[in-house]
Parts: C-alpha cells; sequence; structure tokens
C-alpha cells in the first residue's frame, strides 16, 4: 500500500501562523489555534499541514476521537478526503470523524453515501454571541444581566479593568488557582489550571488576549481570549475568585467593548446543565451544533 502524504505531528507553538492562514472562514473554537495547542495532550491532537490544508487527528479522553474535517481556503475536498481515508488505511485505523459542523456532515453525506452515519453530541456545541448585544445589553432580554450589573456596582464602586501583562502575571495566575481550589477536585481541573498557565506564558505566541478585574484592588476575575478570524474572537477561559463570583457579567461586557469582531465564541457547556443554562441566559445568536461521524470502508 502506497505510504500516506499525511504525516501527523504534534502541534508546536511554530505552527500558530500556518494554522491561522487556513481559518478565514470558520467559527468553530476547537480550531482557534490556542485551543488547538493548549489541549494537544489532553485531546491526543497531533496535526498535518499538506498543500496549504489542515488536518487534524485526536486520539484523547474518548470524547474526541478520529479525524477533524480538514480546513483550507479554495482546496479540493475530495482529494483532502481522500488523503484522510488512505491515511486511515493504511495504519488501520476507523475512519471516524469528530467536531464536524452541520455543512461538513452535508459534504461527508455527499461523498460517502449510505457508507456514513452521524450522532450529535450537544455538549460540543459551540455559543456565538453578537458583540454589539454583550456590550449594549439592550432591551428585555438583557434585562436580568442589567440588573447583575448595577447590583455589582453598587456594592463595588471602585472596580476597574486592566489588559494582561507582565505586571499582573502573578494576579492572573491567582485568579486562576483561586477558582480551582473553589472546586471539587479533578484531573480536569488541574489540567485546565495548567492550560490556563501556558496560556499566560505562551500568551505572545498564542495571538492571546488577557483582561483583569480589579475590586478594591483585588484580582478578582480573568480573561483569556483570541481572534479565530477578523469575524470570531473566542474566550477560551473566564474565572473569578469565589468572593466575586458576581463579577462574571461585568468581565463579559468590558472585554466585549475590546473586541474588533461580529461574533464571540463563548465555547461549549460540555453538557453541564448549569453552564447550559449560562450559556442560554446571554441569549447567543447561534448555536454551532458539531457531530460525528463512522464511515464504513470496503
Amino acid at each position: 500500500m502506497t505510504q500516506p502524504a499525511l504525516k501527523f505531528r504534534e502541534p508546536t507553538l511554530n505552527d500558530g501562523e500556518y494554522v491561522r492562514e487556513t481559518l478565514f472562514h470558520v467559527e468553530q473554537s476547537d480550531l482557534a489555534f490556542a485551543n488547538i495547542y493548549l489541549l494537544r495532550r489532553k485531546y491526543g491532537t497531533s496535526i498535518a499541514l499538506h498543500e496549504n490544508v489542515l488536518y487534524r487527528h485526536f486520539s484523547g479522553d474518548g470524547r474526541l476521537r478520529g479525524y477533524a474535517f480538514p480546513v483550507g481556503n479554495q482546496f479540493d475536498v475530495s482529494q483532502a478526503l481522500f488523503h484522510v481515508e488512505q491515511h486511515a488505511k493504511y495504519y488501520g485505523k476507523p475512519l471516524q470523524f469528530t467536531l464536524l459542523t452541520e455543512d461538513n456532515a452535508r459534504v461527508l453525506r455527499d461523498f460517502y453515501g449510505d457508507k456514513v452515519s452521524f450522532s450529535d453530541d450537544p455538549g460540543n456545541a459551540d455559543y456565538l454571541y453578537l458583540r454589539d448585544d454583550l456590550v449594549e445589553l439592550a432591551g428585555t432580554a438583557f434585562h436580568k444581566k442589567r440588573n447583575q450589573i448595577a447590583r455589582f456596582e453598587r456594592m463595588y464602586p471602585d472596580w476597574y479593568i486592566e489588559p494582561l501583562m507582565t505586571s499582573n502575571v502573578a494576579d492572573a495566575l491567582s485568579i486562576a488557582r483561586a477558582w480551582v481550589a473553589s472546586q471539587q477536585a479533578s484531573a480536569n481541573h488541574e489540567h485546565e489550571l495548567r492550560a490556563i498557565e501556558h496560556a499566560i506564558r505562551d500568551r505572545i505566541p498564542l495571538d492571546i488576549t488577557g483582561w483583569l478585574l480589579y475590586v478594591n484592588d483585588e484580582p478578582a476575575s480573568l480573561s483569556l481570549s483570541s481572534y479565530i478570524n477578523c469575524e470570531v474572537v473566542d474566550i477560551h477561559y473566564e474565572k473569578c475568585v469565589p468572593k466575586y463570583r458576581d463579577a462574571y457579567p461585568i468581565i463579559i461586557r468590558e472585554v466585549a467593548r475590546y473586541m474588533c469582531c461580529k461574533y464571540i465564541n463563548r465555547e461549549e457547556d460540555l453538557n453541564i446543565p448549569g453552564l447550559r443554562q449560562a450559556k442560554l441566559s446571554w441569549k447567543p445568536h447561534h448555536i454551532l451544533h458539531k457531530l460525528t461521524a463512522n464511515v464504513t470502508l470496503c
């Protein structure tokens, strides 16, 4: 059997520029380069960059397993899927796809016909919001959010926000560590803390922007984000110290003020009921559903 064209490997910081060049027309958070890099160990992410197309494969915790749909600008989709299939056959891997958008699924259905079957995991869906909605909080839909912010400002009139920089890195880390300490101990929370620490340390090559909210000169809340493309910003992490957990509406609104984009992607809810309710309460413009697929090869 001919050796496949795709050579998968673990992503490195040096891949950022190349990967971003393939993301002009996408919205999904899993394609933000910061997520590809920071979550590479958790999900066993490997990438292949071939003929200006990005390929990904996941062999991690079971929630993400298989190939992602190829991503690029003006590429031959049939040829790209042929490369994926060739790789799966050569290495004896099942031809599984994960994190498929509905558009991706339509392409696979047209390409493979009855050989492909799909399933949906709502926990992987991305919540996308209009940036202007999060800034203006206008109308009855955001009445509760405005009340929450007004109540917080009455209690803490001396709050302020500043960008993440060398002088406040220790404050940012203290917020993340305080949040993790307040949660039930788990491997996932420890992994999340390590990812936040790496995001802060490598924020320049990852193109991550951070903002800190202070209350009475105490670090209270942290937000880390990056641009997927000029249309979409991805919020990677938002954390508040337990004492100031009511600061979430403030930092969500204030960070949105500084964005120059149309949409803000606040990522998935992981099938956690409380997280799902919180994301829905901010009135998403649309929810980007993601599917998995299995292809039966002859």
